[in-house]
C-alpha cells in the first residue's frame, strides 16, 4: 500500500485530494521495499513536516543533527530546517508523513495556524514558542501518531459526511499530540537535571564512604536501572565509573594543594588503602600519584 497527495508537488494519486485543503500540503504513505533505493537529497519544507516510521530503521539529519529512528519514533521539523537522510537515500521500510502549512510561522516563533483552526492566540503562541525553541527533533514512543495518520488517510479517501471538518480536528491533533510529546519531554529533562544535581552534592560530600549500587538506590529512590540512565544521561559514566572519577578529582586537588600522605588522601577520598589509591589513580590518569604531585611541587 501507498499514496500520495500533494499541493505542492505531483500527485501520486492523480486526483486533487488537497484542493480545499490549504492547511495540509503534503500527506502519503510509503514502503520502501526495493533494494535500489530512492534518492532523497536534504531539503526544506513549506510547512511543519510530520514523520513516522511503521517499519524498518530510518537514518535521518535535521540541521546537522543525527537521529536513528524505529518503528513508534517519528520526527518533526520547522520550514527553515534542512532535513533529509544523511546518506541522500531513503532506508528500507514504511514511513507516514505529513506537512502541514500554517498561515504564519517565523524563526521567533511568531505563529497563526489559520483562520480555519479553533486554537486561540495564546495557543498558537505556545505552539511557535515550543516548536521553533524544539532541540531535539526525534519523537519517541509516539505511537498515537499512527493512529492520526490512518484516521487522516480514511477521512480524505471516503470523504463521508462532515469529513473536511474531521479532517481540520485530525490536524489540530497532530499538533496537541506533538507539544505534549516534547512538553513531556522537556519536563523529564528538568526533572532528571534536578535530581543529578540532588545526586552528584550528595557524593562529592560523602566520599570517604563506601558507596554500593544498592546504597545509591536506597539514597535517591530509584531503581538500579533509573539510577544508571540518569547518570548516563548527564556523565557518560556508569554510576560506579562516575564515583571513581569524583574520587581521582578530589585526590588530584589534593595532591596539588596539599602536603597530606597517601594514605590520608586515599582514605579521605574513599580508596581502600594508598595501594588501592595508587593502582586506581595510575589505571585512570596514567602516572602514580607521586609523579603526579612531583608535576605542581
Amino acid at each position: 500500500m501507498h499514496f500520495f497527495y500533494s499541493r505542492t508537488d505531483k500527485d501520486s494519486c492523480g486526483d486533487c485530494t488537497l484542493h480545499e485543503f490549504d492547511f495540509i500540503n503534503d500527506f502519503g504513505f510509503e514502503e520502501y521495499k526495493d533494494i535500489r533505493q530512492k534518492p532523497l537529497l536534504q531539503h526544506f519544507n513549506h510547512g511543519i513536516e510530520i514523520c513516522y516510521v511503521t517499519k524498518g530503521r530510518y537514518e535521518w539529519e535535521v540541521s546537522n543533527n543525527r537521529y536513528l529512528l524505529f518503528p513508534g519514533n517519528g520526527f518533526v521539523t520547522c520550514p527553515w530546517q534542512k532535513h533529509g537522510s544523511p546518506r541522500e537515500v531513503v532506508d528500507l521500510g514504511e514511513i507516514y508523513w505529513l506537512v502541514i502549512k500554517p498561515e504564519i510561522f517565523e524563526t521567533d516563533g511568531s505563529f497563526f495556524l489559520g483562520d480555519w483552526s479553533r486554537f486561540t492566540h495564546d495557543d498558537n503562541k505556545k505552539i511557535g514558542d515550543i516548536l521553533s525553541s524544539n532541540s531535539k527533533h526525534s519523537l519517541e514512543k509516539a505511537q498515537t501518531l499512527k493512529i492520526l495518520f490512518e484516521m487522516l488517510a480514511r477521512e480524505l479517501k471516503d470523504k463521508e459526511f462532515g469529513y473536511y471538518q474531521r479532517v481540520c480536528n485530525i490536524v489540530e491533533e497532530f499538533l496537541i499530540t506533538i507539544l505534549r510529546i516534547i512538553e513531556g519531554r522537556e519536563s523529564r529533562i528538568v526533572e532528571n537535571k534536578i535530581w543529578f544535581s540532588n545526586f552528584d552534592r550528595m557524593l562529592r560530600s560523602t566520599l570517604d564512604q563506601k558507596w554500593t549500587l544498592n546504597k545509591m538506590t536506597e539514597q535517591t529512590n530509584v531503581g538500579i536501572t533509573a539510577l544508571t540512565q540518569h547518570v548516563k544521561e548527564n556523565t557518560g559514566y556508569t554510576p560506579a565509573n562516575y564515583l571513581i572519577f569524583l574520587r581521582i578529582e578530589k585526590a588530584k586537588r589534593m595532591l596539588k594543594d596539599s602536603d597530606a600522605n597517601l594514605t590520608d588522601i586515599a582514605l579521605e577520598c574513599g580508596f581502600y588503602s594508598a595501594q588501592h589509591f595508587s593502582s586506581t589513580f595510575s589505571k585512570w590518569v596514567g602516572k602514580s600519584p607521586g609523579k603526579f604531585r612531583r608535576q605542581y611541587t
